[in-house]
């Protein structure tokens, strides 16, 4: 097949996609505002999209409303057999202005459950851009949910997963736990939704108890560190921080969790989280927010402890309690590791993707 993928080219999201069926002999484009910052994947070809800066106040948003004229040359020329479209309020509107079918979209999460409750003109877009497409995935019951809201037909909705790369994470054998350390690590953005600021709050009261305790705090993008770090030693806390502000390829990764004993996550907001999953994959106990999301992977006292949105405190008693409960904590990071291989196993959700393509196409299951 040749897939045509219309999404943000920085995205290890995007990249893990293509990867993927790149890998498996498909021919790929992937057009894109954004530079493909990664190493060059055979069987993909990358298109920049032109773009009016951003520094241009308000010309910006006019990308979306411009490109579609050369897009729609560009994409007769690669004459793809499925366009594919991440994330609804950017690429879906360009995908959908494109005409073509099948045309499929993949919902990221925020751009369903919080875009349309912004304006009425997302509310209306969200409708036109779903129903105009043969295919819509996501990655949440949640998020599916809400999409049955502005979908005529929904049918057309499929919940696909990521996926792990079971071959990449993976419980670590033998001494993976017996570290000299508690370590906890949390690798979600340093943005307001993932509330990293109150996971540095929670460092006081965790310490005033156990004091070999390292939280490891890794940012992609290298965006807030300096106000986190005054954050950090306006509490005295700089001492149990390790601020890892670099890129990482997807195969270190692994080796970063590895060294760790327990995964936080409390994002305000999150669909279904890769790094909560891959995590899981790696035999972590997690700690994560009270939001829907987390609730269809994480039961409370089961397999992990779900704490209430901007709570240090109850975060830094969970965290206490796994120190305290060692045997409690290897036994969540076991269920944790076998609920990935029984739910999102990337070789089975991708292979199941590659079906949804060939039906769309008429060629069989």
């Amino acid at each position: 097949m040749r897939i045509c993928f219309l999404s943000n080219a920085k995205s290890t999201h995007t990249y893990r996609w293509i990867q993927y069926f790149a890998g498996k002999g498909h021919d790929i484009h992937l057009l894109s505002f954004e530079e493909f910052p990664f190493k060059p994947v055979d069987n993909l070809t990358v298109h920049r999209i032109p773009v009016i800066p951003k520094k241009v106040k308000y010309l910006s948003y006019l990308n979306i409303l411009i490109n579609p004229f050369k897009m729609k040359k560009l994409i007769r020329s690669i004459h793809p057999d499925i366009l594919h479209a991440h994330y609804l309020t950017n690429y879906g509107l360009l995908g959908y202005f494109m005409h073509f079918h099948p045309f499929v979209i993949t919902l990221w999460g925020s751009d369903i459950l919080e875009a349309p409750k912004e304006s009425l003109w997302n509310r209306i877009m969200a409708k036109i851009i779903l129903n105009s497409s043969n295919l819509v995935t996501c990655d949440s019951n949640l998020v599916l949910n809400e999409c049955h809201k502005y979908i005529k037909h929904p049918e057309k909705v499929e919940v696909i997963q990521w996926g792990i790369d079971l071959s990449t994470f993976h419980e670590k054998r033998n001494d993976a736990r017996k570290l000299p350390n508690i370590t906890i690590i949390s690798n979600r953005e340093f943005e307001p939704n993932y509330n990293i600021d109150s996971i540095i709050q929670s460092i006081p009261h965790v310490i005033e108890k156990y004091q070999n305790v390292k939280f490891i705090l890794k940012n992609f993008y290298g965006t807030k560190v300096p106000e986190l770090r005054q954050f950090a030693s306006s509490l005295n806390v700089m001492d149990y921080i390790e601020f890892v502000n670099k890129k990482m390829d997807y195969n270190e990764l692994p080796e970063l969790l590895y060294r760790a004993n327990i995964f936080v996550s409390v994002p305000s907001s999150d669909s279904s989280s890769i790094a909560l999953h891959e995590a899981m994959a790696c035999g972590l106990a997690v700690i994560v927010s009270d939001i829907p999301s987390n609730h269809e992977w994480i039961t409370d006292g089961w397999n992990g402890f779900i704490v209430p949105v901007r709570n240090p405190e109850k975060l830094a008693s969970s965290i206490i309690q796994l120190i305290e409960n060692p045997e409690l904590m290897q036994l969540f990071g076991e269920r944790n590791a076998q609920i990935i291989r029984d739910r999102a196993d990337r070789e089975k959700h991708m292979s199941h993707m590659e079906n949804l393509y060939k039906q769309l196409l008429g060629k069989g299951k």
